[in-house]
């Protein structure tokens, strides 16, 4: 198996253990606070780059000129980190697919 393969694996199997360690966590805190079930601000929210970085790093967004370019920029910012770890794996897993030597 090819060095991007197992990354892109490794990349899928992390995204889906933090995504499911997020749910967990969410169902955990719903089933601890029967009081307080229709009440979305204890539910943690699935974290982004954004918000797990320091506010400072991504000030670079706002110089881009392109803005098709600056929206697709802003918007992977914003996506959730488990879904960004599948879909670098998925990435990695067709780029080893591609360039695999018979």
């Amino acid at each position: 198996m090819k060095k991007t393969n197992v990354a892109g694996v490794v990349s899928i199997v992390s995204g889906g253990l933090f995504y499911g360690y997020v749910a967990l966590s969410n169902m955990m805190a719903k089933s601890s606070d029967i009081h307080h079930y229709a009440d979305r601000a204890n539910i943690k929210e699935h974290q982004s780059l954004f918000e797990i970085l320091p506010e400072g790093n991504f000030d670079w967004i706002e110089s881009i000129p392109w803005e098709p370019l600056k929206n697709g920029v802003d918007y992977v910012v914003n996506m959730p980190c488990w879904l960004l770890l599948i879909i670098i794996g998925v990435i990695l897993l067709i780029v080893g697919g591609l360039f695999i030597k018979k």
